[in-house]
């Protein structure tokens, strides 16, 4: 579909665009006192895919040079909504090359033709980092024929690192995770439904167990191959404390510039009663065990577990999260309910 005088194209994306995507995502960062590239590697596609069922991925190709110029659409999985398994759709969030920033004009057109071309799913829905504060007052406001962003909450990602350990914990056992993942995190809206996942990454199962019971589990993904952190700057305080031997006291040690970071994502994290001080020692454990130069957990606001991560030595940053929701289809996010079971290793 061409737009602006048939100077862009918008399609969907195929393989032969994963140089032109991978320079998208190498030409930007997440800015704040943390400014991270956020990237996925070589076959920028096939990391998409692997985060789920499918992936609707759409390009805008600049049709003088050839050179693509904005790249996005959604991860379609199967995700717990009221208890059972239902096809959500994540959207990825619109990346635009330096070179093309407020020369696309026709962002509503291209929302539309996303929604005409994606299977009908349950819920839409994305998260916007809370320093993005250009794409919050826009998305909040509100456009002529752009969908709705209702604002669901609070999600906050941990980062943190071990250190000794602090208790035993027992490795690959999956004994008794699948009468949880029913029990527990069915109940959580928007939990990924299948733990096996590729975008999971090389996945180990740790746990801790009281006469055979869990007591406490997560699963530790390598995602590196097919996702990574590059550090490119820090602001404000940060740019004097990432000089600083910050592993010495407890916190994650803070890249170089240029660095990949080291990292391994949690999920699926469980633990009996809430119980914070077990939730912290485990996830040290977990962490000096597992050997990342640090472990990445999210949570939505109110999640029990939070209490524990806020008392533990991390670095954090935030996102809000919003249901999408098209003309016709207004309310969808205010169905769900409670505390949602989103997963950082996923966004």
């Amino acid at each position: 579909m061409n737009f602006q005088n048939d100077k862009y194209t918008l399609r969907f994306a195929v393989d032969t665009d994963n140089d032109g995507i991978r320079e998208i995502f190498e030409s930007g960062c997440f800015d704040g006192r943390l400014s991270v590239q956020f990237l996925r590697g070589q076959r920028p596609l096939e990391s998409f895919r692997l985060d789920g069922d499918d992936a609707r991925i759409l390009v805008i190709t600049d049709n003088e040079s050839g050179r693509l110029a904005a790249v996005g659409g959604a991860v379609l999985r199967r995700e717990y909504v009221g208890g059972t398994p239902q096809l959500c759709a994540y959207l990825t969030g619109l990346k635009i090359h330096p070179d093309y920033r407020h020369k696309i004009i026709f962002i509503a057109k291209a929302y539309q033709f996303f929604y005409q071309q994606v299977p009908d799913c349950r819920l839409y829905y994305t998260t916007i980092l809370d320093e993005n504060r250009a794409a919050i007052s826009l998305m909040e406001k509100g456009h002529r024929n752009m969908p709705h962003y209702h604002y669901l909450g609070h999600y906050t990602t941990y980062c943190f690192h071990g250190g000794k350990r602090r208790i035993a914990v027992e490795k690959g056992n999956t004994d008794g995770f699948d009468g949880l993942l029913r029990s527990y995190f069915s109940s959580r809206d928007l939990t990924p439904a299948d733990p096996g996942c590729a975008g999971f990454g090389e996945n180990t199962f740790y746990c801790v167990r009281e006469n055979g019971k869990l007591r406490a589990c997560c699963f530790v993904g390598n995602q590196q191959g097919h996702k990574q952190y590059k550090m490119s700057s820090y602001g404000g305080i940060l740019k004097f404390v990432s000089h600083l031997p910050t592993d010495w006291f407890g916190y994650p040690k803070f890249p170089g510039s240029g660095e990949e970071i080291n990292f391994g994502v949690v999920s699926y994290l469980y633990v009996e009663n809430e119980d914070e001080k077990l939730c912290s020692d485990f996830l040290r454990s977990v962490a000096a065990e597992a050997g990342f130069s640090l472990l990445i957990w999210g949570a939505f606001e109110g999640h029990p577990l939070c209490p524990a991560l806020d008392r533990m030595k991390t670095v954090r940053y935030g996102s809000r999260l919003y249901s999408v929701e098209w003309e016709g289809e207004r309310g969808a996010g205010e169905e769900l309910a409670g505390v949602f079971g989103v997963e950082a290793a996923l966004l």
